[in-house]
């Protein structure tokens, strides 16, 4: 192979992977800010709920969210059933909890402030100043994301440094101690029924 083909040839491989290393880059924080984006509108409209859930369905990871939450070797030790109704409470209980927070950042002016990578997970940094009080200090919500089975999926949200996975986790492991799994399901119901 002479030097021009060479040449040639690495200036089109640069080509392919140059845009694809480029876009690798701020994929995930990409992903946040698109589905927060759309969030935030459908909240602004008033639309309902449904709409509002399904963006969450597309970017949560709910089995993530419920092993990391309940603690892995508790995860094991229960019940495909008793899995599958702490997996759907937990849901409920991160969707309110969500969208709560959505709605209190409605007045804040939100920037994205990169993402960093961690083996196969990023940290999407974001700040949220206040648009009505100017001496409000900003607040850092991050989120933690992964790729599950093919598509990014948030797996925790991290508000002010608190994880929301090991929030609920000390809680849980609390309940759990003193009064039994049945109990953690009750009041599980109980908080989401409330809201």
């Amino acid at each position: 192979m002479n030097r021009k083909t060479f040449l040639s040839l690495l200036s089109m491989l640069a080509l392919f992977l140059l845009p694809s290393a480029a876009f690798a880059k701020g994929k995930a924080e990409s992903f946040v800010q698109e589905r927060q984006t759309e969030l935030v509108k459908l909240m602004k409209a008033g639309d309902n709920k449904e709409k509002i859930h399904a963006v969450f369905d597309q970017i949560l990871d709910y089995d993530t969210l419920a092993k990391k939450s309940l603690g892995s070797s508790t995860w094991k030790k229960r019940s495909d059933a008793e899995r599958e109704e702490f997996r759907g409470l937990l849901k409920d209980l991160v969707r309110q909890a969500y969208e709560k927070n959505l709605r209190k950042t409605l007045n804040y002016q939100v920037s994205f402030e990169g993402e960093d990578k961690s083996g196969s997970k990023y940290l999407v940094k974001t700040v949220a100043k206040s648009k009505t009080d100017k001496r409000e200090e900003p607040l850092s919500i991050d989120y933690v994301v992964a790729t599950e089975r093919g598509s990014l999926k948030i797996i925790d949200i991290v508000t002010e440094g608190s994880s929301l996975t090991r929030g609920y986790r000390s809680q849980f492991k609390r309940i759990l101690k003193k009064k039994g799994w049945d109990e953690l399901i009750r009041l599980m119901k109980k908080k989401r029924d409330a809201s």
